[in-house]
């Protein structure tokens, strides 16, 4: 492109430079995407040599259809969703969630641990679901029940302890933790 004709386009760039981000920012759906395409037109606009010559009727048109082909060129290259090796992958994976022999393993194993825990201490019961199931740490349980914080968790080792011995087949119940954070 000539220097007369890039100097031309980028002055023209600058003076309707709100317009024609305002359009492309239509055409391509996200303002921050039109900017850079704008930002990546000025670029290529001031980089450009004198081979790339051309006759340009209508600088608006010009630059629009410059700006849009560089949003469509980044949007291609950032949204290329799976090569072909990782589809075969893919198709090959064995799905074990929907297994219907580990579904029924869970349900025996919550029809079990809801056996154990029907059998244990009250008090301990509720601080096993509060630290195990709810999430809480051992000093909010203390606070919510007014126990120290070494009394729940001397109930909270006993009540793994329980299950661990009463569920020696669940794999949950044999690497249960005494102590730690707990929150998600």
């Amino acid at each position: 492109m000539s220097e007369n004709i890039s100097s031309t386009l980028r002055a023209r760039m600058v003076a309707r430079y709100v317009e024609l981000r305002g359009k492309l920012e239509r055409i391509v759906g996200s303002r921050d995407d039109a900017a850079d395409a704008m930002q990546e037109t000025w670029l290529r606009l001031a980089s450009a040599s004198a081979s790339d010559a051309a006759t340009v009727h209508n600088t608006d048109a010009y630059l629009l259809r410059m700006a849009a082909n560089i949003a469509t060129d980044h949007y291609r290259q950032n949204n290329v969703l799976l090569v072909r090796g990782e589809i075969d992958e893919l198709v090959h994976m064995v799905d074990e969630a929907g297994d219907p022999e580990r579904i029924a393993s869970a349900r025996s194993d919550v029809q079990a641990l809801s056996l154990v825990l029907a059998r244990m201490p009250a008090r301990r019961r509720a601080i096993l679901v509060a630290a195990r199931v709810e999430g809480q740490l051992n000093s909010e349980i203390a606070q919510r029940m007014d126990l120290s914080l070494s009394t729940v968790e001397k109930e909270l080792r006993a009540a793994l302890e329980y299950c661990k011995k009463h569920l020696p087949d669940l794999e949950a119940a044999q690497r249960g933790r005494f102590a730690g954070p707990r929150k998600y």
